[in-house]
């Protein structure tokens, strides 16, 4: 018969001279994890996900996915994860009570800019914002907006107040270019795609460099309160945007680090300066301001005067002055071919770059410089014969003026013309509000 008081005595581990610790200060065992219970992943690896699509509008308009709490472990201060997908792409995520582990949630602007399936799996894992350096905060986004649906309103949106809503909605999230996104605007649900993103230093140390906007999708920021958004219309969608009555125009006019020194043209001060105060000055404005007070910007400038008194050398360097595109530089005799309506094809060709940004981005366009020189040769005084019996002077110069100054007429655009024989273009041509410096302003004097 078993006897309990026969068990031999066992040595005590801490020695003669020490107690047994009390039952209350017994060391504690980890208890084995449940089957309930997913055992916790290390930090920085990737777990593979997959792909659930939810439905609710503050994920989908909120720019942010689901995830469960199975998966992921809060931040300390409540605030959402940033996550890095298949290694490239950078997203929000919020812990979802309830959510079913091992998925993630995305919309499907977020699926279409990631290139995922739903029946794809997918690499996720925590992604720190700092880890590209110091510079990983937006100073500057350029966003391109559109209808994302078949609901839409023909009120001009005001990009102030929608740059508001934007910062709102999306602060603190991580952005690169090329990301899609929608938004809810009162009501109307936008489709967004983020085109350029510029990066700086909230620290403002000495000697921290500035990087320009760039298109590359490797380059992610943090948006913040400061964050300007510049809006660019989609065109396929109809949508309308309105100037900003604060900040200047996206594409600034002149080159910031422009000097009149460096034009390499002395002696010309005051006609330089005369160019600049009438040509260039309302195009400094904002945008929306411009439109509030009725400005119009002048499109051409005509410099005449005789021959060797550095009218295409002005011309020239007014390009480099400006931050446009390449000018592009037209002998007046090259616009005219002998087949029938070429060479009014030609002057519209001039013109067709221009005319597609403008119908992109309205007013936020950049600026488009014509250089034609000879003018004399193309816009000769309609009726007077040149050309020929077929006419083809005076459709020359029709076409032209129906660019400049016609209906549709384009306010990013501005033609450089000269000439030695300002008596031989047409009047209308001269007075029109296109090329108004003619009367006014005698920029190349003759001796």
């Amino acid at each position: 018969m078993f006897n309990r008081n026969n068990i031999p005595t066992i040595p005590n581990p801490f020695g003669s001279g020490q107690q047994q610790p009390p039952p209350s200060r017994r060391p504690l065992q980890q208890a084995p994890p449940t089957y309930e219970q997913k055992p916790s992943r290390p930090s920085g690896r990737a777990m593979r996900l997959r792909p659930y699509q939810l439905k609710e509008p503050a994920f989908v308009f909120g720019n942010i996915c689901a995830v469960s709490p199975q998966d992921f472990q809060p931040n300390p201060d409540g605030s959402d994860l940033y996550l890095l997908i298949n290694g490239f792409f950078v997203i929000s995520a919020r812990i979802k009570q309830g959510f079913p582990g091992g998925h993630i949630s995305m919309s499907d602007p977020q699926r279409t800019w990631m290139q995922i399936a739903l029946t794809d799996e997918i690499d996720v894992q925590p992604y720190d914002a700092f880890a590209q350096g110091a510079s990983s905060y937006l100073g500057n986004m350029d966003v391109e907006v559109g209808f994302a649906g078949k609901k839409s309103t023909e009120a001009p949106y005001d990009q102030d107040e929608l740059a508001a809503a934007f910062i709102h909605n999306f602060r603190n999230q991580i952005f690169s270019p090329g990301q899609l996104l929608l938004m809810d605007y009162k009501g109307i649900p936008l489709r967004m795609i983020v085109k350029t993103v510029e990066l700086v230093d909230l620290s403002m140390k000495a000697g921290s460099d500035t990087q320009g906007p760039t298109p590359d999708p490797r380059a992610r920021g943090i948006l913040t309160q400061e964050t300007q958004i510049n809006y660019y219309k989609d065109v396929k969608t109809g949508i309308n945007i309105k100037g900003s009555n604060r900040r200047p125009a996206a594409n600034s006019v002149v080159r910031p680090d422009f000097k009149f020194e460096n034009m390499g043209i002395g002696g010309l001060d005051t006609e330089f300066a005369a160019i600049f105060r009438r040509a260039f000055a309302s195009r400094i404005f904002p945008p929306g301001l411009a439109d509030k007070l009725g400005i119009q910007h002048v499109r051409g400038i005509l410099l005449y005067g005789p021959p060797g008194t550095g009218k295409t050398l002005i011309a020239r360097q007014i390009g480099k002055m400006l931050n446009a595109r390449e000018p592009k530089v037209i002998n007046g005799p090259e616009v005219l071919n002998k087949y029938v309506g070429q060479s009014e094809e030609n002057i519209r060709k001039l013109f067709a770059d221009a005319e597609k940004e403008y119908k992109e981005k309205g007013d936020e366009s950049g600026l488009h410089i014509i250089i034609f020189d000879e003018l004399d040769a193309v816009c000769k005084q309609r009726g007077s014969g040149a050309g020929g019996g077929t006419g083809v002077g005076d459709s020359v110069v029709n076409q032209l003026l129906s660019k400049l100054d016609g209906v549709d007429q384009l306010n990013n655009i501005l033609l450089i013309g000269m000439t030695n024989r300002k008596d031989m273009i047409d009047e209308d041509e001269k007075q029109s509000s296109i090329l108004n410096l003619a009367e006014r302003l005698r920029v190349v004097k003759g001796v």
